[in-house]
């Protein structure tokens, strides 16, 4: 194989054909000093005169064997000599080797020979731009802007809203009587309150002195200084304690009397050991609003008539109802349930129950009541058609039932019976209370009994 040697002027460069590809095999493999002579001299005669000086102390034998000349001159000392001497035959070999083109000339662009050294370091590898690299700068673009865009959202968002925050918002007084409001302790009160009506309404015996004394002594402990003495009360005939006093809902604020605490007007029903109802008003005051401390009467107590009721609304009808099977439902289902239930008798029971019926249901009255006589049937479709039930319909039997009692009385109670269709028969599944009246309104008015008094004689 022939390779191809440039050399020339500084003006220009001419092609001549090399030396045989052996001889500079010979060269490499170090032979001796005469070899080499003769091959720079075969050389310098390829490429004729340009060659600069040797230096004086450089001998021919240290210089590149292509650049080294008969009468002892060579190239130039420095980068181009250097160049010249070991690099560029260098690079012509290994490209001649693998059929490259043969490396450009002296005055080639400096690009080309920048590329051409484009290697890494001796036992260093090249490296690439893989997949993973190219990937990861990707990301990083696309990422880079959406942290800086979420960045200054978040800190947009947090000076908003605090810039936004506000002080805890006050109720006014006015606000306050409108809905109702209070910061009274009502239930703390009414307690207080149910406990001394109670004590006031229970009269001893005159002549029992010790009960007197002890009533006037338990009265004074929840009263205040100017409070009558003994509930005001004064006789000799006693009378038991009332059956009942309860808290109305009612409290009247007192503002502006008190500067510690809080005193307020509460309202209670005192139901009579002779069953009637009065009501009553007390001034009950509050030693403070948060923390559990004492209270006092501050007022003697006031007797005022009961508010009448307000008449109850008639409630919408019901939307489907079914008359036709009430009688026959009755005798066939309710009836049965009824007396099984008010002995708890499980055999029975089991009869007329559905697998998943409620507790209720299956525990019964253990026979507290007994004869149960249904006086009215009301059948409320909640599922299903009447003009023909399938399997899986539901309806409320809405009953009214006369129980008899252990005492021989006869006691009228309402139910709610729900029942669901199964295998082609009714069946109870619950029994809760009584569905609300359908009438409404308000009850007649009635009056306690009274006996006059007996008018005055004429004068």
């Amino acid at each position: 194989m022939t390779t191809v040697v440039r050399s020339g002027s500084p003006d220009g460069a001419t092609e001549q054909p090399a030396l045989p590809r052996q001889a500079d095999t010979a060269a490499s493999t170090g032979l001796g000093a005469e070899f080499r002579i003769a091959r720079a001299k075969k050389l310098i005669e390829l490429r004729g005169p340009g060659i600069e000086p040797i230096p004086p102390h450089v001998a021919p034998g240290e210089l590149p064997l292509a650049e080294v000349s008969a009468d002892g001159r060579g190239p130039g000392a420095g980068l181009r000599g250097w160049w010249r001497g070991r690099i560029r035959p260098m690079l012509r070999r290994r490209r001649a080797d693998r059929g490259a083109d043969p490396p450009p000339g002296d005055h080639a662009p400096q690009s080309q020979l920048a590329e051409a050294f484009d290697v890494p370091l001796p036992g260093k590898r090249r490296r690439p731009a893989g997949r993973t690299r190219s990937w990861v700068t990707r990301l990083a673009i696309i990422g880079a802007p959406l942290v800086l865009i979420g960045g200054v959202a978040y800190s947009c968002g947090v000076s908003t809203g605090s810039a936004r925050l506000v002080e805890p918002a006050t109720i006014s007084a006015a606000d306050a009587a409108a809905f109702h409001l209070s910061n009274f302790p009502a239930d703390r009160a009414a307690a207080f309150g149910v406990s001394y009506l109670s004590l006031c309404w229970t009269h001893p015996d005159a002549a029992d002195a010790t009960a007197t004394a002890d009533r006037l002594a338990a009265l004074a402990r929840m009263t205040s200084a100017g409070v009558t003495p003994g509930c005001g009360w004064t006789g000799s005939v006693p009378s038991k304690a009332p059956l009942a006093v309860t808290w109305d809902g009612t409290v009247k604020p007192v503002a502006g009397v008190y500067a510690d605490g809080a005193a307020a007007q509460l309202g209670f029903l005192v139901t009579m050991a002779d069953g009637r109802t009065v009501g009553a008003a007390l001034p009950i005051w509050v030693s403070s609003t948060s923390m559990t401390a004492g209270a006092r009467v501050v007022g003697d107590v006031a007797v005022v008539p009961v508010a009448p009721a307000v008449a109850a609304p008639t409630p919408a009808a019901a939307a489907v109802t079914d008359p036709v099977i009430a009688e026959s439902l009755t005798s066939s289902v309710l009836v049965p349930f009824l007396r099984a239930w008010a002995v708890s008798d499980p055999v029975q029971l089991n009869l007329v129950l559905a697998g998943d019926a409620s507790s209720a249901a299956r525990a019964g009255m253990q026979g507290q009541v007994s004869a149960p006589s249904v006086n009215r049937t009301q059948v409320v479709v909640a599922r299903g058609d009447p003009k023909g039930y399938r399997d899986g319909d539901l309806i409320t039997a809405g009953v009214g039932v006369d129980w008899t009692t252990r005492l021989g009385g006869v006691q009228r109670v309402g139910y709610s019976i729900s029942l669901r269709m199964t295998a082609g028969r009714w069946q109870v599944i619950d029994i809760t209370g009584a569905a609300p009246d359908p009438a409404g309104g308000a009850a007649p008015a009635t009056t306690f009994a009274t006996t006059p008094a007996a008018a005055p004689a004429a004068g």
